[in-house]
């Protein structure tokens, strides 16, 4: 920091050199000098005392500060730095286990499998009194670990034109309305079938096919997909299934186990899941209860790894 000046009045040539108080201003402006200049010499003074260190003056210090690094050899320097780097390689390759451990040896997970479908009927057929529309029969469905009615209707649900170039996919389903009551419905072109519904027929409309040029769908085709379980809820046939993704391990070896988050409808206990397939890359299961909407939680344990 620059020494602070404060400027001292010069004497006119034509005023009397001895007027006393043409002099006592310039002695007030000299100490006001001074007085600045003695804080700062005292502000170094304290400065220099902490440098020293706690010896008795800054050559000592300085000595002690040579000393120790004439102690230090380059064979001692390179051997810190031997030790730093293998304590870094240490913590890197600790760090790669743990992740490791984390990641692939021990994975873990939440799915949740669907059970729903039909007991018997709901079958489909091309409407022969208004345009490109389905009927359905009578027929019994089950969603949500119950058994549900579903009436027969006539002309219940329409087919959505194509006008593009290209054949599209759509899908018939069951919905359950805000009465409780099960319905068909069509899924429009592009979307998929919404949550909790149940699908019945997939529906290819070729490319040009609309009300004008195939008003009774006869070139639309229905491929039945109906899941059939008569003798639900004491019996499944074919028990859903659902297939998760892993990290990929070693081998197919792993240990599963398995935790009913929630369950509806039915009870379900962790015994109900049971472990269809292993890969290195994934694993199904199947579930052997009447519940719908089963959320598991399933944890993969391969220590070998």
């Amino acid at each position: 920091m620059a020494l602070k000046k404060y400027p001292i009045t010069k004497i006119p040539n034509n005023e009397p050199d001895a007027v006393p108080s043409l002099w006592n201003t310039r002695y007030e402006e000299i100490d006001e000098n001074f007085d600045d200049l003695d804080k700062r010499l005292a502000a170094r003074e304290s400065e220099l005392n902490a440098a020293r260190g706690g010896k008795p003056n800054l050559g000592a210090r300085m000595d002690e500060l040579a000393s120790s690094v004439s102690g230090q050899s380059e064979e001692a320097d390179n051997n810190k730095i031997a030790v730093l780097l293998f304590a870094l390689q240490q913590a890197a390759l600790a760090n790669s286990g743990v992740q490791a451990l984390k990641d692939v040896a021990q994975q873990q997970g939440e799915f949740v499998i669907t059970n729903r479908g039909l007991i018997r009927g709901c079958q489909a057929s091309k409407s022969t009194t208004a345009t490109r529309n389905l009927n359905f029969t009578e027929g019994a469905c089950f969603a949500q670990g119950r058994v549900f009615a579903v009436s027969g209707t006539e002309n219940a649900a329409s087919v959505p034109s194509n006008p593009s170039s290209a054949s599209v996919t759509v899908r018939a389903y069951l919905f359950q309305n805000g009465n409780g009551v099960w319905r068909p419905a069509i899924t429009p072109v592009g979307t998929d079938v919404p949550e909790g519904a149940i699908t019945l027929y997939q529906l290819t409309i070729p490319a040009g096919n609309t009300d004008a040029t195939d008003p009774n769908l006869g070139n639309v085709t229905l491929t039945s997909v109906r899941r059939f379980e008569p003798q639900f809820p004491i019996l499944l046939d074919s028990p859903p299934t659902q297939s998760v993704a892993i990290n990929t391990v070693n081998a197919s070896d792993y240990q599963l186990t398995f935790d009913v988050v929630s369950a509806q409808g039915a009870p379900c206990g962790a015994d109900a899941v049971v472990a269809r397939s292993r890969a290195t890359n994934g694993f199904s299961v199947e579930l052997h209860s009447a519940a719908d909407n089963v959320r598991l939680r399933w944890k993969l344990s391969r220590l070998s790894n």
